[in-house]
């Protein structure tokens, strides 16, 4: 229900808003243009993209026709354009330019292109190569074909993939446990103060969660190798170029947010053992950080117009996710366990009393998930058409398929198993029907880590579009 009534909204909301039109990382033009010949001296090479590259991801190498290979110095960037300085003019020859670059997502993205130089008598010191067109040919979008030799790793491999999977359900788990906290355990709280087990699940809640963002943070160091890697290849030193990679790009603030916000959730739940308000306080403003991490390397980043937006409604999904999937986690694992140790009849009471507080928590929550997707869609899809015409968008109706079925799964918790609470075999039943849920949610996380990597729909349009179409 919660996935059909996205689908709704975001074709409403196509209908009603107007298109942005955007792309990001494709190369525009290049002074050498592509195929062409250059009468003059050439001691510069020009390349603009359809979004401003960042310098720490934006390199070029040199290839000439016998197959020597030199790597450019640091490009100067001058809004769109990249212009790589030469030491001296070429000599006559054939040459292909290999480049690679990255918008603030940090997404790579490369191409080749070749150009001849043919020395004239009246050679000058310029450049006299204007800015030209790029044949659409010229430029490929995540295509790792097209990536220099070496460098086939990137943020679409498989591996990649894995890592960003498992980010994703650390982060759920860590956002969950504050939820369940703060929320499910708060209602609890409220409404009867005598609960037994409430501070035994506390102390559990705690455990579970250091554990969730000591991984966040692992996570994060192997994930900045990744990136690294991806972007300069086994050719070049990894280590050696994240310092740049960390300082000079969005995604290196991104990826600080998620070290500096899982290190303070995992101190601050450390400290509730001497302090438990602070330590809880400090471990919750992490955990928000590390909710904000996922935006500034995924596609909210590289949004030019309405950035803020993109960025504060990826935030809301995922505290969302973390709220409504995470606190079911923190569900299975604590509140039934703790429930079933108490005597008797306390046992099913304990439950029902857990699910009921449980149900309002998750409900809110999946309706700022399914809400914050709504504006994801109408952000990076542009129309009704690209939903299923584009891998991106063909990717995100797999997402909502099966989310469905989580959602499906969480309306038959509340309509068939609730009300056997009471009964013995109630709590099995929960217990078999939330692990058949979150085994789905995991399934829409692998989704999700696929699809933060797969161009947007708007890209693919991008893509298609005749050049000059595409130049303002």
């Amino acid at each position: 229900m919660v996935a059909r009534c996205s689908v709704i909204l975001a074709l409403m909301l196509f209908a009603v808003f107007p298109r942005v039109t955007w792309g990001h990382g494709r190369l525009k033009s290049s002074s050498p243009a592509p195929n062409s010949v250059a009468s003059r001296p050439v001691t510069e090479l020009r390349l603009q993209f359809t979004e401003a590259p960042e310098p720490a991801f934006t390199s070029v190498s040199l290839i000439r026709s016998d197959g020597g290979t030199t790597t450019l110095g640091k490009p100067i960037i001058e809004g769109l354009t990249a212009v790589f300085k030469l030491d001296k003019a070429l000599p006559s020859g054939s040459y292909v330019v290999a480049w690679k670059t990255a918008g603030k997502d940090g997404h790579p993205v490369t191409g080749r292109f070749a150009f001849s130089v043919v020395s004239a008598p009246d050679a000058d010191t310029t450049n006299g190569s204007p800015v030209q067109s790029v044949d659409p040919t010229g430029a490929m979008h995540h295509d790792p074909a097209s990536m220099p030799s070496g460098a086939g790793f990137n943020s679409e491999s498989p591996a990649y993939v894995v890592i960003r999977w498992l980010q994703f359900v650390a982060l759920v788990a860590l956002l969950g446990g504050f939820v369940f906290r703060h929320v499910v355990l708060g209602i609890l709280r409220r409404r009867d103060e005598n609960i037994q087990y409430l501070s035994a699940m506390d102390g559990r809640v705690e455990r579970i969660a250091m554990i969730a963002a000591l991984a966040l943070l692992l996570l994060a160091l192997i994930r900045l190798v990744a990136q690294s890697y991806a972007m300069h290849g086994p050719d070049e030193s990894v280590f050696g170029a994240m310092a740049p990679m960390i300082s000079g790009t969005t995604w290196g603030f991104g990826w600080l947010l998620q070290v500096v916000g899982s290190a303070m959730a995992a101190g601050g739940l450390w400290a509730t053992r001497f302090n438990r308000k602070a330590g809880w306080i400090v471990a919750t403003l992490g955990a928000i950080a590390v909710a904000f991490s996922p935006a500034l390397s995924g596609h909210a980043a590289s949004a030019p117009e309405r950035t803020s937006l993109a960025i504060f409604a990826d935030a809301i999904h995922v505290i969302g996710a973390g709220g409504w999937l995470g606190s079911l986690l923190f569900v299975l694992l604590v509140g039934i366990p703790s429930a079933l140790r108490l005597e008797g009849d306390q046992k099913g009471n304990a439950i029902a009393r857990l699910v009921n507080a449980f149900s309002p928590t998750a409900l809110v929550f999946a309706g700022a998930t399914a809400a914050t997707g709504v504006v994801a869609a109408w952000l990076h899809i542009g129309s009704v058409q690209a939903l299923f015409e584009t891998d991106y968008g063909r990717t995100l109706i797999i997402k909502l398929g099966v989310l469905a079925i989580v959602a499906a799964t969480g309306a038959f918790n509340w309509l068939r198993v609730k009300p056997a609470l009471d009964r013995p075999q109630g709590a099995r039943l929960l217990a078999r029907t939330a692990t058949a849920e979150l085994a789905v949610a995991a399934l829409v996380l692998a989704v999700t880590a696929v699809l933060v990597a797969t161009p947007t729909a708007m890209d693919e349009e991008l893509m298609r579009m005749p050049q000059s179409a595409q130049v303002p």
